[in-house]
């Protein structure tokens, strides 16, 4: 018998009971569209995580400071410019923000007054620290440059000088006898001391308050946090090479704990995923072999027939496993199809960009494993009708 006589009578038999192997086309196509929607997606939403701000927190931070029990007493233990540039250069870096600041200084409200922390920041520096506020704005780069005297300040701060309950947007606030404006409060913030602390422009606090002019630390916000571990590494050779002298007392650290707690979560989301998507295909498989097994029972006297005119057991078990594999390839292929508009239609839902050599891949790797699966799935049934005896098979009812 020809291959193409084969592919024939398979395709014809699969049209007669089209309404049995609906359901198992439908299952592998569920499988392959998830599998191809999923691998595609599922890196570019994973990147797209790794920027948001509001969920990594300070997962991808990388903090610049000095220790200063290790550094000599003469030096101040800061930063320059130059180190900031430098780093905003390496790759991998998203943003960097340099800080200056105070503690134990007075602030007062009226007739209320505490000791906090002041810190003197650039626009930059709410790129990259996550600060939520719970009311108000953040400083922008027109605060920065024009020197304007506002603020934002700490849930504490508001506590203790607005005791009142007083919607402190807008009010005065005196630190050190210097006058601000508030224009923002934080809110839930991990860092548990910006609760006691006002921020202002780093231009005012360089040109207002004495010793707050040398940067004290370095916050530094990574692309993503596969890149945390080796731009730390960079940025303490950096900074220790353009202050070689004070290289022991620099510290440079970040927060490997949290983002080890962000992989996990995330891992096992996609475990899960994966996990369905196997179970599906399995299903899929298992639902050929039981349809295929119960088309040889009901084709035995038809296996018997044509064993008797001359079919050979190759012939047979070519047969069976060919259809076997045109249900998987049908279901596979459908699958693509619908796996090609999810992918669609996602990234413009999601507002982010597939990588479409990973695309490219998974179609082709939907197809391989479709092939696969029809294979595998078919061999029992296929050797079972392969094996029957003529004469035996041409008696059954």
């Amino acid at each position: 018998m020809l291959n193409s006589d084969l592919v024939q009578i398979s395709l014809r038999q699969i049209y007669r009971q089209k309404r049995r192997y609906r359901s198992v086309i439908l299952g592998i196509a569920l499988g392959i569209a998830g599998f191809v929607t999923v691998l595609t997606l599922g890196d570019s939403v994973e990147t797209d995580l790794g920027r948001n701000l509001e969920v990594l927190g300070s997962a991808t931070i990388i903090k610049a400071t000095w220790d200063f029990d290790r550094s000599k007493r003469w030096h101040h233990g800061q930063y320059f410019s130059k180190d900031v540039e430098d780093i905003r250069r390496l790759p991998q870096v998203k943003s960097v923000s340099p800080i200056v600041w105070s503690a134990g200084l007075q602030m007062r409200c009226g007739n209320n007054t505490m000791v906090g922390r002041l810190i003197g920041v650039e626009e930059r520096f709410f790129d990259t620290l996550y600060i939520p506020l719970s009311q108000g704005r953040i400083l922008t780069s027109d605060d920065v440059e024009g020197k304007r005297s506002v603020c934002i300040v700490g849930e504490t701060v508001v506590q203790k000088l607005f005791q009142n309950k007083t919607d402190p947007i807008g009010k005065t606030i005196f630190v050190s006898g210097h006058q601000f404006q508030i224009v923002g409060v934080m809110g839930g913030v991990e860092d548990k001391s910006l609760f006691e602390t006002i921020i202002i422009p780093l231009s005012v606090a360089r040109s207002r308050f004495p010793g707050m002019y040398e940067i004290r630390d370095i916050y530094i916000r990574a692309a993503n946090w596969d890149a945390v571990r080796p731009l730390q590494q960079e940025i303490l050779k950096l900074i220790s090479s353009n202050q070689p002298g004070y290289a022991d007392a620099m510290d440079v650290k970040y927060f490997p704990e949290r983002i080890d707690t962000i992989k996990q979560a995330v891992f096992m989301i996609k475990l899960f995923i994966y996990a369905s998507l196997v179970v599906t295909l399995l299903l899929g498989g298992l639902g050929i072999t039981n349809v295929m097994l119960a088309a040889v029972r009901e084709r035995t006297t038809e296996i018997g027939l044509r064993k008797a005119v001359g079919a050979t057991d190759r012939t047979i078990m070519s047969q069976f496993l060919l259809e076997s594999i045109t249900i998987s390839l049908m279901g596979a292929g459908s699958g693509m199809l619908v796996g090609f508009v999810s992918v669609e239609v996602l990234k413009r839902l999601l507002d982010t960009v597939p990588a479409y050599e990973v695309f490219a891949a998974s179609m082709f790797g939907g197809m391989v494993f479709g092939l696969v699966l029809g294979m595998v799935s078919g061999f029992i049934p296929a050797r079972k009708a392969s094996r029957l005896d003529p004469s035996e098979a041409m008696r059954f009812e």
